[in-house]
């Protein structure tokens, strides 16, 4: 992922930091409205970062709205506007698991995962999510967004045009392991998600319900474990 200063938008502010004002031109991360047409009249409006949104679009309508059985099929009308239908089919199957993922495995990839290219530093706003081969023991995609939930939307769009499967593969994101981002990792058909913040109990028991393994605080050279059902990460180095 290619970052350009030109991405982002340069807003004048007043700042007050150790006792004294400053004012200077802040970069901030636009934020447009996504307009998605949906067979049957459920019509959505998306916000998100300006790129990409072809992707965004599709894992959206696969994740959030399309029925069992099919698969979405998108049409580009505009710039920030597209419509969708469905179709019978499916997204890729899962490969077979390699083996359990070793805690080196792990923590190699959630640094990697940070070093990744990337806007947060210049604005501090965007979250960013990662799809990992536990096969080949590395990445294969990442994508960034100021939402949490576009980010995984991205992801599913991405791999769905490419017909790269989601199932049986390792998420990395930043964002918090909220009932909601797990239960949208669990529609994905990951085997395992690991986050690099916090997790809530309800994530928890989304995650173990569904059988994906679940881990949290993977930063600074540790990560938790919540729920492993299938033993997919290994005691031994």
């Amino acid at each position: 992922m290619t970052v350009h200063d030109s991405d982002l938008a340069h807003l004048p502010c007043r700042q007050f930091k150790d006792g004294s004002w400053r004012t200077f031109q802040d970069e901030a991360a636009p934020e447009i409205p996504v307009a998605l047409a949906v067979e049957g009249g459920r019509d959505k409006t998306l916000w998100a970062f300006p790129d990409g949104l072809p992707d965004l679009a599709l894992g959206h309508a696969l994740l959030d709205i399309c029925p069992a059985g099919m698969i979405p099929v998108l049409t580009t009308l505009g710039t920030q506007e597209f419509s969708v239908r469905f179709e019978p089919g499916s997204p890729p199957a899962a490969p077979a698991w390699p083996g359990a993922l070793s805690p080196e495995d792990v923590l190699r990839g959630a640094a990697q995962f940070m070093g990744m290219a990337g806007r947060w530093d210049a604005t501090g706003c965007f979250h960013r999510a990662a799809l990992y081969d536990p096969s080949q023991k590395t990445f294969v995609h990442h994508v960034e967004d100021i939402g949490r939930h576009n980010c995984l939307d991205r992801l599913a769009g991405w791999a769905l045009a490419g017909r790269h499967p989601l199932a049986g593969q390792v998420l990395y994101v930043t964002a918090r392991a909220t009932a909601s981002l797990v239960g949208k990792a669990v529609r994905s058909g990951y085997a395992v998600m690991v986050s690099r913040s916090a997790v809530t109990t309800a994530g928890v028991e989304t995650a173990r319900k569904a059988g994906m393994t679940l881990l949290g605080f993977s930063r600074e050279n540790r990560f938790s474990i919540f729920t492993d059902t299938h033993g997919r990460i290994g005691d031994e180095s």
